[in-house]
């Protein structure tokens, strides 16, 4: 027969695993974030990302040649650009060549293109330019 003080411990551990089942579902979206990582590979491609979460796009370049990637300036308002650097590339080669990462941060949901044009800051923008697009979708 159950008694009061036999029921105790079972309530105590029944309340504690509803209040951890709660927080867990009641976590705000950001602790559910991923980043996603976008290559050459991807160019013309769509990627999907949720409020929270980051893009990462990596592009091969050779900045010993004055070639650099950089992003629109009519690029989609959607993202936010927060971080830019570089990385060596393992595979050997003429010059340097390096990864050029940029992280972005959606701002608001929405669709758009995100455009990065390959070119040497000191040269004006030529029709036969390299460009790296993909249509954003943010939910």
């Amino acid at each position: 027969m159950l008694t009061a003080r036999s029921i105790r411990p079972i309530v105590s551990v029944l309340s504690i695993f509803l209040l951890a089942f709660a927080a867990i579902v009641c976590l705000p979206q950001t602790a559910f974030a991923a980043t996603k990582v976008i290559t050459d590979a991807d160019k013309g491609g769509v990627v999907h990302l949720k409020l929270g979460d980051t893009l990462e796009v990596r592009l091969k370049s050779n900045p010993s040649t004055g070639f650099m990637w950089y992003v629109e300036k009519e690029s989609t308002p959607l993202l936010k650009l927060v971080h830019q650097s570089q990385t060596d590339v393992t595979e050997p080669g003429e010059g340097r060549p390096v990864f050029q990462v940029f992280r972005f941060e959606p701002r608001r949901g929405g669709d758009g293109v995100l455009r990065l044009h390959y070119v040497r800051s000191w040269e004006k923008p030529a029709p036969d330019e390299e460009q790296f697009d993909i249509h954003v979708v943010i939910e």
